[in-house]
């Protein structure tokens, strides 16, 4: 294997402000979280996500505002928000689920979430590649 020679640059190149470089275009560019929560009508879902981003984004009771009638289906329902603080932009998608697990029977319930995931997936994997 050869070894590398160590060349000195006769002028500024800039590779210690990299981190720097690095930090400011992602700060500029912004950030993306996806955040599915399910469970149990009443357990807390919606407050959870709003305690974590300290922010009303989502009304409890799988309601998306306070005069909307309460939902008692399974639907899943994605809710996308941006956040900006001190000049930083989060695109936060929320999936809240009400309503899993409310069942006698709460057999297979997950399948709709599991394929929900998965299809997000597919769909990130495709835009990554094209």
């Amino acid at each position: 294997m050869a070894t590398a020679e160590e060349i000195r640059a006769n002028s500024y190149v800039g590779f210690d402000t990299i981190t720097q470089q690095i930090e400011h275009k992602l700060l500029k560019r912004g950030f993306q979280f996806n955040i599915i929560v399910v469970g149990q009508t009443g357990l807390g879902k919606s407050t959870l996500i709003n305690t974590i981003f300290a922010s009303h984004l989502i009304d409890s009771k799988g309601r998306l505002e306070s005069d909307e009638p309460v939902r008692q289906t399974t639907e899943i329902h994605p809710v996308s928000h941006v956040i900006v603080e001190n000049g930083v932009r989060l695109r936060l998608n929320i999936v809240d689920t009400p309503g899993y697990g409310d069942n006698v029977n709460n057999e297979n319930c997950w399948d709709p979430i599991v394929k929900y995931i998965k299809d997000q997936h597919s769909a990130y994997l495709r835009k990554e590649l094209t």
